[in-house]
């Protein structure tokens, strides 16, 4: 099992992050342009980008989904064919100030990269 460690480098890059995030939302216009392949989707972009202790990646964005602003969140891990365990989901999104996946608008497993994703309502 990985062992995940937010510690204060993380915490700093995870507010480095959450702030380049809100500086830089995708819009309605801007996500149909990702869906067509014409603008590189958050997760290919670096800024977009964090990796934690043991092998985490977390890519987060803002994003104008049709029920508004949402913050969405696309964790996964470095080994090939294996996802996130759900207690270090729970972590990594209290650590974004994130509420419970229960609480989220939409859960889904992303075979194509791996991920478990979040969408939450609010700007972040």
């Amino acid at each position: 099992m990985r062992i995940l460690q937010i510690d204060d480098n993380s915490k700093k890059d995870i507010c480095k992050l959450k702030m380049y995030a809100k500086a830089n939302r995708f819009d309605k216009f801007q996500l149909k342009l990702i869906m067509s392949g014409d603008l590189i989707p958050a997760g290919d972009n670096p800024d977009y980008v964090i990796h934690l202790h043991d092998g985490y990646r977390v890519v987060y964005s803002i994003e104008q989904q049709p029920i508004g602003w949402c913050r969405h969140i696309s964790i996964s891990v470095e080994t090939k064919g294996k996802y996130p365990n759900e207690q270090a989901v729970e972590n990594i999104l209290k650590a974004f100030d994130i509420t419970p996946l229960k609480d989220s608008v939409s859960v889904w497993v992303d075979r194509g990269t791996e991920s478990i994703n979040v969408l939450q309502t609010g700007r972040g």
